[in-house]
C-alpha cells in the first residue's frame, strides 16, 4: 500500500556536500538529462504550484507518478519524500547518477529501502536544496525550501554588475546563488550552520563559485565591512514562538525588523542599493510610519514596496499550516499567537520589501511607500532602479511649472486594453486598462479624458501642450498634471526629452 505522508529517513541526514564543485555540477547535469526540470515535473504530477511533502494530495501524486521509470523514482525520493526500494533504484537510476547522489549523501539506506536525505526542486534553472518538510517539527535549525517571500525578494532586488554583494540570513542560499550570477564576490551569513551547509552545497550544484559563507548572527560575521549590494530575508516574522531558526528572531514584536533597517546603513558602501524583507505593526492611519522613524539619520533613501497587510489571525494561521494535520496542535498555536498580538496591541502587521540607497552625499534621505497590487510579482529589479532614477529627476525639476515645459512619453513596456461586453444585441466598449508588461505590476483604470492624455503623451510635444490638447478645462488639467506626475512616479510614463 502506497504511504499517505512522507516518510522521513531514519536519524536526521547531515546536509548534502560537494565532493567537488566539478562533481555538483555534474551531479546538476544528469539530474536535467533525467527530466528533472520544472515543466516536466508539472507535467508528471499534474501540477503548476509548488509541492508540498505534507500535502494532502501525496496519495493522488503517488499513483499518478507511477515508479516505473527514473525521473518517477527521483521525484519520489527527493520532492514527495517517499522512499525507493534499492532494487527499483538500481534498476531504474543509471550508475552514475546514482554514484553522485550517493557521493553528495543525498541517499540514505535503511533496510531494503533507499530514503531521499534532503529536498531537491528545480526553480527555473536553478536546483535547490533543504530539508524535507515532513521533519520540521522537531529541529530549530530546519532549513526550508524556496517560500514565495524568497521569490518576491528575488524580483524585486536592484541588480547591477561586478558588484561585493551580501546575503544576509542566507537560508539555502537562493539569493546568494541569483546574486553570484552578476556580482563578482557574495558573502552569505547565517547563523544556522545547517543552512550555511546548504547553502554552500546549492552554490555548487548551481556552478556559483564565488560564494563565500560566514556563521554569525545578523552582520556580525561582516562587521566594518561595506558592500555594493545587500539583500536580507531574515526571521521577521511577528511571533511569539523560539521555534525555528528561519521564522522566529527571538525578539519582541517586530524588533528583528528593526534591528535590520537600522544596521543595513553601515553596511552599504555610498550609492550601494539594499532590499530587505519586513513585517511591522502596522499603523493604519500611517502605514510606513515605523519603518520611516527606524531610517531617521541612516542617509538612506528608500522605496517601502508594500505587499501585504494581515490581520493577526491571517499571520497566525499563514505561519502555523505545518500544524494543519494536528488540528489540537494547530488550535493551540492560533490561540497563542492571537494572544501575543492582543498583549502587544497589534491590530494590523504590514509586510514588505524595503529597497534602501546609501546617498553619496551623506545627507538624511527620503521614504516613499508604494502598494503593490496582489498580482503575481516578476522580475522588477530595473523598474525598482527607474523609480529611484524617477525620484531624483523630478525633484531635480521641482516645480509644476517647470514639468509643464518638458516632453513626457508613455514607456514601451505600457499597454492599453479595452473589454467589451455583448449586451442588447451589440457590443459596447467598457473599461479600457493602462497596465504594464515588465516590470512592477501595476494597472490602472482609463476615464475617457485620461486615455486622450495618455494617448497624447508621445514625446512630441510638451505635458502643456498635451494637456490643452487632450482636456478642454483648468480643472481637468489641473487634474490631468497631478495625473501625469504620479504615472511618471510609478514608471507609466518617462521623460522624452
Amino acid at each position: 500500500m502506497e504511504p499517505v505522508r512522507a516518510v522521513p529517513p531514519p536519524g536526521r541526514p547531515d546536509p548534502p556536500r560537494a565532493e567537488s564543485p566539478q562533481s555538483a555540477v555534474e551531479l546538476a547535469r544528469l539530474l536535467l538529462a533525467a527530466g528533472y526540470e520544472p515543466h516536466r515535473i508539472q507535467q508528471r504530477l499534474a501540477t503548476g504550484d509548488e509541492l508540498l511533502a505534507r500535502s494532502p494530495e501525496l496519495p493522488s501524486y503517488l499513483r499518478r507518478l507511477g515508479d516505473a521509470d527514473e525521473l518517477a523514482v527521483l521525484l519520489r525520493l527527493f520532492v514527495l519524500g517517499v522512499p525507493v526500494t534499492r532494487a527499483r533504484l538500481d534498476e531504474l537510476v543509471g550508475a552514475e547518477l546514482r554514484a553522485r547522489l550517493a557521493g553528495a549523501g543525498l541517499l540514505v539506506q535503511d533496510a531494503e529501502v533507499v530514503h531521499g536525505a534532503a529536498r531537491l526542486v528545480p526553480h527555473d534553472e536553478l536546483l535547490i536544496a533543504s530539508d524535507h518538510a515532513g521533519g520540521a517539527e522537531a529541529h530549530a535549525d530546519h532549513v526550508p525550501g524556496v517560500h514565495r517571500p524568497s521569490v518576491a525578494l528575488a524580483h524585486l532586488t536592484v541588480r547591477g554588475q561586478g558588484e561585493r554583494a551580501l546575503d544576509l540570513c542566507t537560508g539555502n542560499g537562493i539569493q546568494a546563488i541569483l546574486l553570484a550570477a552578476h556580482a563578482e564576490h557574495v558573502v552569505a551569513t547565517d547563523v544556522n550552520a545547517r543552512a550555511l551547509a546548504y547553502a554552500a552545497f546549492n552554490a555548487a550544484l548551481n556552478g556559483a563559485g564565488n560564494v563565500e559563507t560566514r556563521a554569525g548572527s545578523f552582520f556580525e560575521p561582516v562587521q566594518g565591512e561595506q558592500f555594493d549590494l545587500v539583500v536580507a530575508n531574515p526571521p521577521y516574522v511577528v511571533s511569539p514562538e523560539a521555534t525555528f531558526l528561519f521564522r522566529d528572531g527571538g525578539l519582541s514584536g517586530d524588533a528583528v525588523s528593526e534591528h535590520v533597517v537600522r544596521a543595513t546603513p553601515a553596511a552599504l558602501a555610498p550609492g550601494g542599493f539594499a532590499c530587505v524583507l519586513i513585517a511591522w505593526a502596522l499603523d493604519p492611519d500611517d502605514p510606513a510610519e515605523r519603518p520611516r522613524s527606524w531610517l531617521e539619520g541612516s542617509g538612506c533613501d528608500g522605496f517601502l514596496l508594500h505587499t501585504s497587510t494581515d490581520d493577526p489571525l491571517e499571520t497566525a494561521t499563514v505561519w502555523n499550516r505545518d500544524l494543519l494535520d494536528r488540528p489540537d496542535d494547530y488550535a493551540e498555536a492560533l490561540d497563542r499567537w492571537l494572544a501575543y498580538y492582543r498583549e502587544l496591541g497589534i491590530e494590523h502587521l504590514g509586510y514588505a520589501c524595503l529597497v534602501l540607497r546609501r546617498r553619496v552625499d551623506g545627507r538624511d534621505g527620503w521614504l516613499e511607500a508604494q502598494q503593490l497590487p496582489r498580482a503575481a510579482l516578476r522580475p522588477a529589479g530595473r523598474h525598482v532602479r527607474r523609480l529611484f532614477e524617477m525620484h531624483d529627476q523630478l525633484s531635480a525639476i521641482g516645480s509644476d511649472d517647470v514639468l509643464l515645459d518638458r516632453r513626457l512619453r508613455v514607456v514601451d513596456d505600457a499597454v492599453v486594453t479595452q473589454d467589451t461586453r455583448f449586451e442588447g444585441g451589440r457590443w459596447r466598449a467598457e473599461n479600457l486598462t493602462l497596465r504594464l508588461e515588465n516590470g512592477l505590476p501595476f494597472s490602472a483604470e482609463l476615464d475617457p479624458p485620461t486615455a486622450r492624455l495618455i494617448r497624447e503623451l508621445d514625446g512630441s510635444r510638451t505635458l502643456a501642450e498635451a494637456l490643452t490638447a487632450a482636456l478642454d478645462s483648468d480643472a481637468t488639467r489641473a487634474t490631468g498634471l497631478s495625473l501625469a506626475r504620479r504615472m511618471l512616479e510609478i514608471g507609466f510614463l518617462e521623460l522624452g526629452d
